[in-house]
């Protein structure tokens, strides 16, 4: 699998929450197409929709107990769409394995939150595919996704 995005001067809508008795990040709103999940850092998922590969945002379980604190910056991106490239054609509804073993960082001061490596580079490219959420792209393999969320005690 690897990843590319298309840079494209796009409007976004939505907001990524994090629901805290429910350890779990949700995009509002949520897109109706979505069929794949790419799981990276636990259950954290890159919610793709099949028949395009684009990835729309991102969800899933991401205890708040095990975030790393660390002061975050946001690495200036390109607005674009992030496209998924599977080794085979994705079934709906299924999900695809990238790397569980990412951590997960926290910056309370800028509500900042790093799957994956938090070291960018000047020769990475970064993303912008959904509203405050940035692939971090490495010869086109996923380092990290940095996004901005907004902490909620119950689901909306």
């Amino acid at each position: 699998m690897f990843f590319s995005f298309t840079e494209r001067d796009l409007e976004f809508t939505g907001e990524l929450l994090y629901i805290k008795n429910e350890y779990s990040l949700f995009y509002r709103p949520y897109s109706p197409n979505v069929g794949v999940s790419i799981l990276c850092g636990a259950y954290t998922s890159l919610d793709t929709i099949c028949e395009t590969e684009v990835v729309a945002h991102i969800s899933g379980l991401n205890s708040q107990r095990v975030w790393i604190p660390k002061k975050l910056k946001m690495p200036k991106a390109k607005k674009g769409e992030l496209i998924a490239h599977f080794d085979n054609p994705p079934l709906k509804g299924s999900g695809v394995d990238y790397d569980r073993s990412w951590p997960t960082y926290y910056d309370e001061k800028s509500n900042c939150l790093c799957i994956g490596n938090p070291k960018t580079r000047d020769s990475d490219d970064a993303v912008e595919f959904a509203n405050g959420i940035i692939a971090v792209l490495r010869k086109n393999q996923l380092v990290a996704i940095l996004a901005k969320i907004k902490i909620v005690e119950t689901a909306p």
